[in-house]
């Protein structure tokens, strides 16, 4: 397979090659005379105005001109002349990056003046070709509200998007799915650590300024072959470049305590009734940098720079009120004053907690037109962010300031860019790119073991280092030769090309370093004498270093090669049709090391009870798979005058993985690090609170510990994908887009624990929920899990929109956009650890090597999103103008699953491997005999009967259609949507400017306002979230087993909560939040 690897990269570097990542746009259209006749030879131009730089070419001996590499935005002015006729011009066209337009010339056949058309901006975001995608144009960047000026202010414009976790999906897919390019160059965190799937993501700061972007182009289902490795959502941001005035902008904005409402009277209303509504902590944001454009060389060189630094504090502001648990303040200052005296340890406040974020950005361009053929582009753009990450308190969990976390981090990004027209008939695109990530996450505060106390149902109070940040460092490089050789041959384009990525990748990952201890209450954990009711650990097999330093790290290199051809056909005026096939290999170049007899002795071992364990092989990676990817794309003009068209088109689209996955296998192999709980230690587990103290297994030997293994030909993530898109431009010149897309896997992952024992299990008594409890012993002993990553074809979304869009010609912009969609998974891939990733697959009966089939985590439900934007120019002047925009995003919510909670339903099934979170589906009780419920006392002192917590529950199940209609069933995985909430963001924006000479100075007010309902009455704005973890609602608690020990206890801790009010009601973004700025610009 290696050689195979070696001889298809041999083959990528023979063709002429693309990038991914798209920067230019392109201009074709055919040229005539009054009759319909071809003038071949006719000399068409393309003038970018601001810059002077000018790209020709002439028409084809059928009439068919093209024009390739055009740099984005405008105006241009594109001319056709021919000899004896007159010449015509279009003017004010605006490229969009990623689209081709299209503009027919009929020459006039006598010597005129000349004949100019001016074109009307769109008023839709919809791109124009085949497939669905959105352009947001700087005008939507300059005018959206924002606070963060992060790229997912903008991204939401896209109807098919939603948020999720600290990024955004599209259409149903993993965000871990998406492609970002900038200029063209990868700029995806590969190794996948960061939710936001950006590089440097991990500490939430932005992988680029807002200020440096000229276009974004988010594209779902382009039919150009030459776009690849998604399977979600390619984003395409292009930054600007200087031009022939010298122009620049400093600029300043700032938010603070003042800024932000008090707590929402919803909130409020839940909590004892002394509570009022609460400002929140003192804080600071701030952001201020500077842009520098110009020419070096008028027409000829240009420069961009820009330069912010970013100091942010970002309140987390918590009620204890709301806190479910049973331990109260006192407790909690009694535990502190506990470790400050026992063990001289200062575990922080629990009250008041924030994030701080530290950034610096610079970013430089250089354009060269070396000649009306070649263009030369150099960039390079650094980002350092410094960031402690203090993990907000919940209703079910307090957590103190040192489970935080501190963390560091750099990217350098570099890209050169070389486009050419080579005569009439070919162009090439030529992009190199580097890209260096550094980041060293650690625990925020001193070095102390992970102790998590139980505090009654679910809740849970943590203090010390936060569990995985004890030995936690990334380095990556990642170098990208990308191109694309095109031939115009009559009414055809024709592509060739190849992408390439090169990855070199230094990970070191110790999981619960320091000891991670589970006790049953604080007065437990207090007690020197007590035994740890739980204890995990993994440490180094390679030397007895604790934290970073050690060699227990994972160090490889991979590669994805990809090659790609097709045909762009003008079929006739009206048709157009898009046709190729990209081929794809992704390469792992180096195999994981392994103990000589896992493949021999303990391999067999398992294979006797998993199937999929005859289709692994430790010490090896998996073998690079082919896969292939055709598309086919069209276009059809219906009403060539009213901009109305059919598209669409289907294909194979071919997603990178995060190698953080596949990564695994260096580190977590039986070789290189060792796990400890309290069933193997040998001795009892009390505490220690020296770090480099720890427990280890009492049979410390190599190999041990887990290993992580692929079966051999895994695939990585593929879909297909189809849509089919009317454009439309209705009465007062509405722009209506409607559109569909269907998707289907083709190749997703899933996860087995092959090492977990399936004889002998026992079967739940007493109910009819007969759910299978394993023994949680290994097959082999020599290995705890043995994780291994699979290939599922289950899994589908889909999604239909609406969007309407007009613009009147006194400064209102309005657009509606109406969007629902839905989206199946077996496994969502969420996590970074394949431990996490099995862990989190939900369950029903059988445990987490059964996981069920269902609805997506990332399904998007029903949105609707509306925009209206208004400028005014004071008295016709452009350099006094007020413009006031406002943004709804009303959205269902995310979806969710009703598990069973409880500290002790974690692992229901009892299965072997990593089980500290609750995915077992609850059974919905059709009668009160169909579920086992036992008194409790609750934190007030009362006893909460078995019959009050049955007649609370069965008022619950009928409050909520979908469990009163599934009772006697088995829970579906997210089976529900969280409430549906309007959000409604306000900007103004106040330009106060005066000519002087030749050159215009304008100062800018700016106002941004978030969650102006909450703003209006203090009851509106509310934002919910699940009661449990991450989408999993907690609905009743497992509290152990009867006398028999297969009758299982059950506690509904709700009370008489129903429907809305059982959801918890997130403090933060439930208030108003306001930002305003300052800026100045000259041009």
């Amino acid at each position: 397979m290696k050689q195979i690897s070696m001889l298809f990269g041999i083959l990528c570097l023979t063709f002429s090659m693309y990038g991914q990542g798209t920067t230019t746009g392109s201009v074709t259209g055919r040229v005539t005379d009054l009759m319909g006749e071809v003038l071949p030879g006719a000399t068409v131009t393309a003038t970018h105005v601001p810059s002077g730089t000018v790209v020709g070419t002439t028409a084809n001996d059928e009439g068919y001109y093209r024009l390739e590499n055009l740099r984005i935005g405008g105006p241009y002015t594109l001319k056709a002349s021919y000899t004896g006729y007159g010449e015509t011009a279009v003017e004010g066209i605006e490229i969009r990056v990623g689209e081709t337009q299209k503009y027919d010339f009929k020459l006039l056949d006598q010597a005129t003046e000349l004949t100019t058309v001016e074109v009307v901006a769109s008023a839709s975001n919809t791109g124009k070709s085949a497939g669905a995608s959105t352009q947001i144009s700087t005008e939507a960047i300059d005018r959206l509200p924002t606070l963060n000026r992060d790229i997912d202010d903008y991204l939401r414009l896209t109807p098919q998007s939603s948020g999720y976790s600290e990024g955004t999906t599209f259409g149903g897919i993993n965000n871990r799915y998406n492609a970002i390019y900038i200029d063209g160059a990868v700029n995806n965190d590969v190794f996948g650590l960061a939710s936001s799937g950006t590089n440097g993501g991990q500490t939430g700061i932005s992988p680029f300024s807002i200020d440096i972007i000229d276009q974004f182009q988010v594209a779902l289902s382009p039919y150009d072959v030459s776009l690849g490795g998604f399977a979600g959502a390619a984003i395409n941001a292009v930054t600007k470049s200087g031009t022939n005035q010298l122009q620049g902008t400093a600029y300043y904005f700032i938010q603070n305590e003042g800024m932000v409402g008090k707590t929402n009277q919803q909130l409020i209303d839940r909590t004892p009734a002394e509570d009022k509504p609460a400002k929140v902590a003192d804080f600071t944001k701030s952001t201020y940098g500077a842009s520098l454009g110009g020419p070096i060389i008028k027409d000829k060189l240009f420069f961009f720079t820009n330069v912010e630094i970013q100091h942010d504090e970002t309140p987390a502001p918590f009620n204890f009120g709301t806190y479910t648990g049973n331990d109260t303040q006192d407790s909690l200052n009694m535990l502190t004053d506990f470790l400050k005296n026992t063990y001289n340890y200062d575990p922080g406040s629990y009250t008041d907690l924030g994030d701080k974020l530290d950034g610096t950005k610079f970013f430089g361009k250089l354009d060269w037109n070396l000649s009306t053929n070649h263009r030369l582009t150099i960039r390079h753009n650094y980002t350092k962010a410094e960031q402690y990450d203090l993990t907000p308190n919940a209703t079910n969990r307090i957590n103190f300031y040192n489970t935080g976390i501190y963390f560091p981090s750099t990217t350098n990004t570099s890209a050169i860019e070389l486009n050419s027209q080579f005569g009439t008939n070919t162009s090439n695109n030529l992009i190199l790119g580097f890209t260096s990530v550094r980041d060293d996450r650690d625990p925020a505060g001193s070095d102390f073991p992970y102790v998590i106390i139980e505090d009654g149902g679910s809740n849970t109070i943590r203090i010390g280092s936060e569990e995985f940040s004890t030995a936690n460092k990334l380095d990556q490089n990642i170098f990208t030769i990308t191109d694309n050789f095109k031939i115009f041959k009559g009414a055809h384009t024709f592509t060739l090309g190849t992408h390439n990525e090169f990855y070199s990748i230094y990970n070191l990952f110790i999981g619960q370093n320091y000891g991670t201890y589970r006790y049953t209450s604080i007065g437990s954990f207090m007690n020197p004498q007590q035994i740890a009711k739980e204890y995990d650990r993994a440490y180094s097999l390679v030397d007895d270093i604790t934290g970073d330093g050690s060699a227990a790290a994972a160090d490889f290199n991979a590669m994805q090669l990809g090659i790609y051809a097709q045909d762009e056909w003008n079929v006739n005026d009206r048709l157009s049709l898009m046709g190729g096939v990209r081929l794809d290999m992704p390469v792992i170049t180096d195999d994981p090391a392994i103990d000589a007899n896992f493949n021999t002795v303990s391999l067999p071992k398992m294979q006797a009870q998993y199937e999929i364990a005859n289709n692994v092989e430790g010490g090896k990676a998996p073998d690079g798979q082919l896969m292939v990817a055709p598309r086919l794309g069209f276009t059809y003009e219906l009403n060539q005058e009213k901009h109305s068209r059919l598209r669409g088109g289907l294909g194979i689209f071919n997603s990178r993985i995060p190698f953080v996955w596949p990564g695994a296998m260096f580190n977590t192999n039986g070789l290189v690090q060792g796990r400890v709980d309290e069933t193997n230690s040998g001795e009892p587990i009390y505490f220690r609170p020296d770090v480099n103290n720890q427990y280890t297994n009492a049979n410390f030997v190599v190999p041990s510990g887990d290993v992580n293994l692929f079966v051999k030909d895994f695939k990585y993530p593929q879909v297909f994908r189809g849509n089919l898109g009317l454009d439309l431009k209705l009465f007062a010149g509405i722009e209506t887009t409607i559109e569909g897309i269907y998707t289907k896997t083709l190749n997703n992952v899933v996860y087995t624990n092959i090492n977990s024992d399936l004889t002998n299990p026992k079967h739940w008594t007493g109910v009819p929920d007969e759910r299978t409890v394993y023994t949680r012993k290994a097959i082999d002993a020599t290995y705890g899990s043995v994780y291994v990553g699979s290939n599922t074809k289950e899994g589908n979304t889909y999604s239909i929109s609406l969007s309407l869009a007009r613009r009147f010609d006194f400064g209102l912009y309005t657009s509606l956009a109406f969007a629902y969609g839905d989206a199946n998974a077996l496994n969502e891939g969420t996590s970074s650890q394949n431990s996490s990733q099995w862990r989190g697959q939900m369950t029903q009966s059988l445990g987490r090597n059964n996981p069920v089939y269902g609805r997506s985590d990332f399904a998007n439900g029903t949105r609707l999103m509306g925009i209206v934007s208004q400028s005014i120019h004071w008295g016709g002047n452009k350099n006094l103008a007020t413009t006031i925009s406002l943004f709804y995003d009303g959205t269902a919510g995310s979806p969710y699953s009703y598990v069973i909670g409880g500290n002790s339903g974690r692992n229901i099934n009892n299965d072997l491997g990593s089980t500290s979170a609750n995915r077992a589906l609850v059974w919905v009780p059709a009668d009160a005999s169909q579920i086992h419920l036992v008194d409790f006392t609750n934190s007030k002192g009362e006893v909460i009967t078995a019959a009050t917590q049955w007649e609370q529950l069965n008022a619950f199940i009928e409050a909520d259609a979908y469990l009163s209609d599934h009772r006697g069933q088995y829970a579906e995985k997210n089976s529900n949507f969280m409430p549906f909430t309007s959000f409604l963001d306000l900007s103004i924006r106040q330009d106060l400017g005066l000519m002087m000479g030749q050159n215009t100075h304008k100062v800018q007010l700016s106002l941004d306002v978030f969650n102006v309902l909450n703003l209006v009455n203090s009851d509106w704005g509310v934002r919910y979230s699940v009661p449990g973890d991450f989408n999993n609602f907690y609905l009743y608690d497992f509290t152990g087993y009867e006398s028999d020990g297969t009758t299982p206890k059950f506690n509904f801790t709700y009370g008489d909560k129903t429907g809305k009010d059982a959801f918890n009601i997130s403090d933060y973004s439930s208030r108003w939040q306001m930002r305003v700025g300052l800026r100045y610009l000259f041009n």
